[in-house]
């Protein structure tokens, strides 16, 4: 056990390890959320319907910034060979957007948003709306949410006999 004391530092271990030296870390992407950062979540139940069917559409709208949003428009939110059915009283449709007419969304705040829109033909359609809103600074933000695809199938012989289109 003496020996191991004795044994010269040219060939101790410890020597090769260096002392870390104090660095400046930042985290990474953290500076998003110090403005207003609005998400949203898209939600189609039915993901085939027949051609004049009824489709529900959520959207949930979340500011995961630390400061209010102003909900301006969702863009595309109505495919092509689609019509909208019914739309939230405080909303209105102009051309194919919703408009959201400034909605504030608060710091963490949801805002749902419930659509009824009807295929008019069919084919494969794709739901991918585009969210504008404002920051607290007036500067306009965008956020496009995970496309949803829709299948839209014809109608069946007993609908066309019942007059359904």
């Amino acid at each position: 056990m003496t020996e191991v004391l004795h044994v010269p530092l040219a060939t101790s271990t410890t020597a090769t390890f260096t002392t870390p030296t104090q660095t400046e870390e930042k985290p990474i992407g953290l500076e998003r959320f110090e403005h207003a950062d609005v998400q949203a979540n898209l939600i189609i139940r039915a993901k085939e319907v027949k051609v004049g069917e009824d489709v529900n559409l959520e959207i949930d709208l979340v500011n995961a910034g630390k400061a209010p949003a102003l909900l301006v428009k969702a863009e595309e939110i109505i495919p092509e060979d689609f019509e909208i059915k019914e739309v939230p009283e405080k909303y209105r449709v102009e051309d194919r957007y919703l408009n959201l007419k400034g909605k504030r969304l608060d710091p963490l705040k949801t805002e749902e948003v419930k659509l009824v829109i009807k295929p008019l033909s069919k084919g494969m359609f794709l739901v991918k709306p585009r969210i504008l809103y404002l920051d607290e600074n007036g500067k306009y933000k965008s956020h496009e949410p995970e496309p949803i695809p829709i299948t839209v199938k014809e109608l069946g012989i007993k609908g066309w006999l019942k007059g359904e289109r």
